[in-house]
């Protein structure tokens, strides 16, 4: 049979429910919703939609623009992280919330092998935890919330009171949460609180898990300082303040902003008067921080204070961009 007939054929094979289950699930990466269901099934037996156009009308909704931001951000971190690259200086178009930095900036800075603690994991982003999975380290969920993620080891804890032993981590991941812990939580269906100290708190313990040779990766809002009831808003000194005085040592930090073109890294970012989605959907900047658990113990070990200098002294790279067609 001729080959164009045969792939036309095959797009029409298998019942029209599967088709639309599948067609969501690979397009929008969630279940078909009851009302898409009866709309797309009808017009597709009664011949007013064909599949080719119910493909392109789903590839081209707003939500549809949303997956393929997320989706490019994690394949650029994972690509990164294959190729033993640490991304900087990040680009991303406007329009778009801070995870399109966020999340390939940690993604490739993910360990290469061992235990992954993923703090917030049930409000995180599906495709963020989709990425993590792929890229094979064992990973652990903590946080208060729950959610069902195969495989995924859940730990339902407070991160101020994580319930694992001493020096059991290789890596622990904190991607806009930090901002919330001790705050009013009841958004996420948990209690609010309003104790500022709690912060400090959650980086000890999990400073306390991490291995003496690992990492904790961060990233928070920037902006003018201040408490907004369910977030803390604070700029780079404040939070740079708030690492150390945990016995963390800053090995690498980035500040990012939304600006009229989009993302870009502000080295020089100017918190004072600007606000929480002042200039987009959600942060008007971002700062991705590295931390290894304690200054003079990573210092004393051999070598420690010339690998040190050495990574501060690496040069800046490049910006890579983030091409949507939104």
């Amino acid at each position: 049979m001729d080959p164009s007939v045969s792939a036309s054929l095959a797009a029409y094979a298998g019942p029209d429910e599967e088709f639309v289950e599948r067609a969501f699930r690979e397009i929008l990466r969630r279940p078909v919703d009851e009302e898409s269901r009866t709309r797309a099934l009808g017009m597709l037996a009664d011949g007013t939609l064909s599949r080719s156009t119910f493909l392109h009308e789903l590839a081209t909704a707003p939500e549809s623009a949303r997956v393929r931001e997320l989706d490019d951000a994690v394949a650029l971190g994972l690509g990164a992280r294959g190729r033993g690259e640490r991304l900087a200086w990040l680009q991303a178009p406007g329009g778009t919330d801070e995870r399109v930095v966020e999340i390939p900036w940690v993604l490739s800075r993910l360990v290469s092998a061992g235990r992954v603690l993923e703090v917030g994991y049930a409000y995180a982003e599906p495709v963020y935890l989709a990425g993590l999975l792929r890229a094979g380290v064992e990973l652990v969920g903590l946080d208060l919330a729950e959610r069902d993620v195969d495989g995924i080891e859940r730990i339902t804890a407070d991160v101020r009171a994580v319930p694992l032993p001493d020096d059991s981590v290789d890596q622990a991941l904190l991607v806009s949460t930090l901002e919330h812990v001790g705050a009013d939580n009841s958004g996420y269906g948990l209690a609010a609180e309003d104790d500022p100290g709690s912060r400090a708190d959650a980086l000890r313990e999990l400073a306390r898990v991490l291995r003496p040779k690992g990492s904790l990766l961060v990233t928070v809002p920037l902006g003018e300082p201040g408490d907004h009831g369910w977030f803390r808003l604070d700029d780079a000194r404040g939070w740079t303040a708030l690492f150390t005085s945990a016995g963390l040592f800053v090995e690498e930090q980035e500040a990012y902003e939304l600006t009229e073109e989009g993302w870009r890294a502000a080295p020089a970012f100017e918190a004072a008067g600007v606000g929480y989605g002042d200039r987009g959907p959600a942060a008007s900047a971002v700062l991705c921080t590295e931390l290894s658990p304690g200054r003079l113990r990573r210092l004393a070990t051999p070598g420690g204070i010339a690998r040190t200098v050495k990574r501060r002294a690496r040069p800046l790279r490049h910006g890579v961009r983030l091409k949507s067609d939104t």
